[in-house]
């Protein structure tokens, strides 16, 4: 499947890292060797949150196949990244320092 294309203002101007939809995924008990976060669609940028212990909301994406995140005020949110990648292309790798960590993740396609 090929990306959805680029939205553009009324100016005509791209604006690349703008999606319509949003889609929500959550990796459980990620550990030291760590996970590859991917999507099974595709996708214009994203979101990282690894998981603390004070949940403040819970959230789920507007896309086919999103699963429910957790979003918590002790956690830790990166910046988000701008990128376009089809589905299943990695995007990153995380991994716990030690132990096991709580990933939250959305992207905007």
């Amino acid at each position: 499947m090929s990306i959805q294309p680029v939205l553009r203002d009324d100016n005509g101007l791209a604006l690349p890292t703008y999606g319509t939809e949003l889609i929500t995924k959550r990796y459980s008990g990620v550990d030291t060797g760590g996970q590859v976060i991917a999507f099974d669609t595709d996708v214009k940028n994203v979101v990282v949150h690894i998981e603390g212990t004070a949940v403040k909301a819970r959230f789920s994406g507007t896309a086919q196949g999103s699963q429910e995140i957790v979003w918590t005020s002790d956690g830790q949110t990166l910046p988000e990244l701008r990128v376009i990648r089809e589905a299943q292309v990695p995007i990153l790798h995380v991994a716990a320092q030690s132990g096991t960590i709580n990933v939250s993740v959305m992207g905007w396609r």
